[in-house]
Order: structure tokens, then C-alpha cells, then sequence
């Protein structure tokens, strides 16, 4: 009985709200499962940003970026048999938007064993922009990163990163 008031009630409505509560209803139960599933994602900020993040393909070619809890940022491109190093100091801003103002940079040709601490050349009006956000799968955690704006020494470098890079967090 109780079904049957309902469904009346449902079906006087307009025809365009019906539609509306029925998509409503299907995201509700698509996003539970998300949840339930355990995945989640939100905004990078300056607590889930901090680690060590990589995406590495065939022949060693990939990245790295790590994040300290003192704002430092040590970004890593592996070029197959050589690698370019950017150090610098990363900031969070509004809307997820991740800023790495690099002031050292340095090529090795190698891709292990990498001095991070020394034989650097100042960088001059370098930054990375990107737009970030943290997610959380069964798989474990993950990076995602899409490029806003890559500038070094003053010259703009599209195509330096891919649009979107996706890390997972190492270990």
C-alpha cells in the first residue's frame, strides 16, 4: 500500500524533476560504492602531498617527485640513460593548485645513484604549476597531476611533462 502511494506520488511530479530525482538517485548510489570500494580522491593539500611519488615506463623513461614536510621538492626525470634534477620549494594553493618554484637544476647521465645534493646550477625564474589531486584506491595511493604551466629559466617548456602525469606513492 505504502508503494503504491509513493509510486503516485512520484508519477503526478513533472516529468523533468522525475528525471532529476532518478540521475540524483543513481549518483547517490554510484558514489557509495566508490566509497565502499574504498576509493577516494580529493585536493592535493600540504598533508597528502607529502612522499614519494613515481611513474616509471619502459626502457627508464619516468618521473619522480618527492615532497618534505619542510616544503622542499625534489622533481626527477628519467630520460632512459640520463636524468635531469630540479630542487626547489613547493606551495600549495587554492584549488588544488601545486607550485614548485625550482632555484637549482642539474642533468646526470645516469638514471641511478643520483647525487641530489650537489654540482646544481641556479635556476632563474623557473616554476611548475600543476593542478592536483590526491587519490586513494584498493591499489594504493596515487598523484595526479595535470601540467597548468611549466617555466624555466624564464621560457615557457609545454611539452616538458605530459598534461597528465599519475604517481603512485612509493613504499
Amino acid at each position: 500500500m505504502k508503494y503504491i502511494i509513493v509510486t503516485g506520488i512520484f508519477m503526478k511530479v513533472n516529468p523533468f524533476l522525475r528525471v532529476i530525482i532518478v540521475f540524483s538517485a543513481v549518483f547517490f548510489i554510484l558514489s557509495a560504492q566508490n566509497r565502499a570500494y574504498g576509493q577516494s580522491e580529493e585536493l592535493v593539500n600540504f598533508k597528502n602531498v607529502i612522499g614519494t611519488w613515481s611513474l616509471v615506463y619502459g626502457n627508464d623513461y619516468g618521473y619522480s617527485f618527492r615532497f618534505g614536510k619542510n616544503y622542499r621538492a625534489v622533481i626527477i626525470l628519467y630520460l632512459n640513460t640520463s636524468s635531469i634534477i630540479f630542487k626547489g620549494i613547493y606551495t600549495i594553493e587554492e584549488k588544488g593548485i601545486l607550485r614548485v618554484n625550482v632555484s637549482e637544476m642539474k642533468r646526470e647521465e645516469k638514471i641511478k645513484n643520483l647525487n641530489t645534493r650537489s654540482g646544481f646550477n641556479k635556476a632563474k625564474s623557473s616554476y611548475f604549476i600543476f593542478q592536483g589531486r590526491h587519490i586513494t584506491e584498493e591499489s594504493g595511493k596515487f598523484l595526479e597531476l595535470r601540467t597548468v604551466k611549466i617555466s624555466i629559466d624564464g621560457n615557457d617548456s609545454e611539452g616538458f611533462f605530459e598534461p597528465l602525469v599519475k604517481l603512485e606513492k612509493e613504499k
